[in-house]
C-alpha cells in the first residue's frame, strides 16, 4: 500500500507541475473573435494582388464558436472586418497586438493584412517553414496586427491535412510570450517523463534479459515518435516536410499496433490460448502492418479508416486475452487492458482537442494522462514479477554465498578450513615476493589433546578449540588470517611480520591460553606449542609449512608450552 502511495504521489506531483503553467493561460487577457465570414474555394496559391477578387457576396457568416475544417481538398479563406476586429481588441490596439489561430495542427496559413486602401500585407506560418520567416516565433499561426489600416477586411488562407477545427484570438504580443512558454513547459515535462520510462524499460531489460521490457521499449519508443509527429515537432525543430512527417506519423502508429500484437503474444506464452484468439492478434498485426504499408501513399482517408478498425480489432483482442488470462490466474492482466484503454483513449481525447475543443485545454489534459497513464499500467504489471526474479535471484546469491563460506569455514571453529587456508598462503607467498614485503606463518599446537578428548570427550575438546580460535582472533590484525590446520593444530599468517612482532603474536596467545584455560578449571588446563617460520627467497608454501613444522617438533623436543622460530627472516 505504501509502494502505491509513493507512486500516485510521484504522478500527482508531474501532473501538478504540467499543469502549474495553464494559470498562466488563463492569467493573460485574451479576447476570442468570432465574428468572422468563411468561404471555401479549390485548393490555388493567391497572390497579394489577387485579394481584392475575393470581395464577394459568397462569404458566409460563421454560425458557431469556432471553426471545422472538413474539405481537405479546398483552401479555406476567412475575412475579419478591420472595424470590428480594432473594436474587439481595443483594450490593447497598438502595435504590440497580435492575431492568432487557436490550433498548432494547420499545415500552414496566408494573412493578408490591409495597410492601405487596395493594398495588403502578406505573412504566412507554415509548419515546414523555417522560424526565422514566419510571421512570429510560434507553434501557433500568430500574426502581428500594429500599423494596419482601419477599414476593409483582413484575409486568411488556411490550409491543413486533417480534418481540425480552430478558433481566432487577439492578445497583446507580450502576454502571449509566456503563454507559449507556459505550454512548452507543460510538453517538455510530458515529454521528459514518458523518455524517462522508456530509459526504465530499457534499465530493466538489461538487468532481467526479460524480452518483455525490450518490447515495452520499442512500443513506448512508437508512441513517442508518434506524438513528435503528429505535434508537428519534426517539421518545427527538423524542418521535416509535411509529407515526410505524414509518413512518420502514421508509420509509428502503426508500428506501435504490431508491437502490441507481438505483445499480447509474449503474455500468451507464444502458443498458449485458444487458437481463434491468436488469430484475432495475428489480423491486428496485420492490420498495423498495413497502415505502415498505406503511410507512404499519403492518403490521410485509408490510414485514418484503418487506424480506427485497428482500434476496434484491438478491443476485441485485448478484452478476449483478458478473460482467457483471468481464467489461468493471471490477474495481473487488468493492468495491460488498462494500459491499452488509456492509450486508446488518449487518441480518443487528442482528437477530439483538435477539431471540437478550443480553446479550452480540458481535452488536451486528458490526453497527455492517458498517454502517461499507458505505461504506468504497463510497468505496474511487469514490477511485480520483475521484483521475484531478482527476490529469487538475491535469494540464490545469498544462498551460494552461505554455502561458499561453509565449503571455506571449520565447522567448529568458525576459521578458515586446512584447504582453503593453503589456497590464501600460496596467495600471500606470491604477493610478498612481487612487493619484496615479509611473511611469517606460525604453527601451533594444543599439547596432550587428544589425552585431553579421551579424558573429557570429544564436546569438550570442540569447546577448547573454538575458544582457542576466539582467543586467536584477539590477537591478530585485519591483515592476518587464522585457520583450522588439523585435529588440535592452527595456523596463522601474518603478511608483513617481523620475527619481534610474530614472537609477541605467537607468546600472547600462548601465555593467555594457559593462563585462562587454568582459571576456567585447573583440572582441565591446557598449553600450546608453537612453530614459527619466515618466508625465504627460495621458499614456497610447502617448503614454508616444513620449517614452521619442524619449528614446532622442536618445542614439542623441548618440553612444550614454548615457542620456537627461526633465525631471521631472509626476505
Amino acid at each position: 500500500m505504501r509502494k502505491l502511495f509513493l507512486c500516485a504521489l510521484v504522478f500527482g506531483v508531474c501532473l501538478w507541475s504540467m499543469s502549474l503553467p495553464a494559470f498562466a493561460f488563463e492569467a493573460k487577457p485574451v479576447v476570442y473573435f468570432n465574428d468572422v465570414e468563411y468561404l471555401f474555394l479549390p485548393d490555388n496559391t493567391f497572390g497579394v494582388f489577387q485579394v481584392a477578387n475575393l470581395y464577394s457576396d459568397d462569404f458566409r457568416p460563421i454560425a458557431e464558436d469556432g471553426i471545422r475544417f472538413w474539405n481537405l481538398g479546398e483552401s479555406l479563406w476567412l475575412r475579419i472586418s478591420m472595424a470590428k476586429l480594432r473594436e474587439a481588441a481595443k483594450a490593447f490596439w497598438g502595435d504590440e497586438s497580435i492575431l492568432i489561430l487557436w490550433n498548432e495542427y494547420i499545415s500552414r496559413v496566408d494573412f493578408f493584412l490591409p495597410v492601405a486602401s487596395g493594398e495588403f500585407k502578406h505573412s504566412f506560418h507554415g509548419l515546414d517553414t523555417p522560424i526565422t520567416l514566419r510571421s512570429f516565433p510560434s507553434r501557433y499561426p500568430t500574426f502581428r496586427l500594429g500599423g494596419t489600416y482601419d477599414e476593409g477586411y483582413a484575409y486568411l488562407n488556411i490550409k491543413t491535412n486533417i480534418p481540425t477545427g480552430f478558433g481566432i484570438a487577439i492578445q497583446a504580443e507580450q502576454d502571449f510570450y509566456g503563454l507559449f512558454v507556459g505550454y512548452l513547459t507543460r510538453y517538455m515535462v510530458f515529454y521528459s517523463f514518458i523518455a524517462a520510462l522508456i530509459l526504465a524499460y530499457f534499465f530493466f531489460y538489461f538487468m532481467t534479459g526479460d524480452l518483455g521490457y525490450f518490447i515495452a521499449v520499442l512500443r513506448q519508443s512508437s508512441t513517442l515518435l508518434f506524438l513528435f509527429a503528429f505535434n508537428g515537432y519534426f517539421q518545427y525543430y527538423f524542418y521535416f516536410t509535411p509529407e515526410t512527417v505524414y509518413v512518420i506519423c502514421w508509420f509509428s502508429l502503426g508500428l506501435h499496433c504490431v508491437i502490441t500484437s507481438l505483445f499480447c503474444k509474449y503474455l500468451l506464452q507464444l502458443n498458449i490460448g485458444p487458437a481463434w484468439l491468436r488469430r484475432l492478434i495475428i489480423f491486428h498485426a496485420l492490420t498495423g502492418t498495413a497502415i505502415v504499408l498505406t503511410s507512404f501513399l499519403r492518403v490521410v482517408y485509408v490510414s485514418l479508416a484503418l487506424a480506427i478498425f485497428s482500434a476496434l480489432l484491438e478491443i476485441a483482442s485485448i478484452t478476449s486475452m483478458g478473460v482467457v488470462k483471468l481464467r489461468q490466474g493471471y490477474r495481473l492482466i487488468f493492468l495491460f487492458m488498462l494500459s491499452r484503454i488509456a492509450f486508446l483513449a488518449g487518441l480518443a481525447f487528442l482528437l477530439i482537442n483538435i477539431f471540437f475543443v478550443w480553446p479550452t485545454y480540458v481535452f488536451e489534459y486528458f490526453a497527455m494522462i492517458s498517454f502517461l497513464l499507458d505505461p504506468l499500467f504497463l510497468a505496474s504489471m511487469m514490477v511485480p514479477g520483475t521484483r521475484r526474479r531478482f527476490e529469487n535471484y538475491f535469494a540464490l546469491e545469498k544462498k551460494d554465498t552461505h554455502y561458499e563460506s561453509l565449503s571455506q569455514r571449520d565447522g567448529i571453529t568458525g576459521l578458515y578450513n586446512k584447504a582453503h587456508f593453503l589456497a590464501l598462503l600460496d596467495e600471500n607467498v606470491r604477493v610478498a615476493y612481487l612487493n619484496e614485503k615479509q611473511l611469517a606463518f606460525i604453527i601451533m599446537d594444543i599439547d596432550h589433546f587428544q589425552r585431553f578428548n579421551d579424558t573429557w570427550g570429544y564436546p569438550e575438546g570442540d569447546k577448547m578449540m573454538l575458544f582457542l580460535a576466539k582467543l586467536i582472533r584477539q590477537f591478530l590484525r585485519e591483515s592476518d588470517i587464522a585457520a583450522r590446520y588439523d585435529s588440535g593444530e592452527f595456523g596463522i599468517i601474518l603478511p608483513g611480520g617481523t620475527l619481534p612482532s610474530t614472537v609477541l603474536v605467537a607468546e600472547r596467545i600462548r601465555q593467555n591460553f594457559e593462563k585462562q584455560t587454568c582459571a576456567l578449571d585447573k583440572d582441565k588446563a591446557l598449553t600450546l606449542s608453537l612453530g614459527v617460520s619466515f618466508l625465504r627467497v627460495d621458499d614456497n608454501v610447502v617448503t614454508l609449512v616444513q620449517r614452521a613444522h619442524e619449528a614446532l617438533y622442536r618445542a614439542k623436543s623441548a618440553g612444550r608450552n614454548r615457542t620456537e622460530f627461526e633465525a631471521a627472516p631472509i626476505i
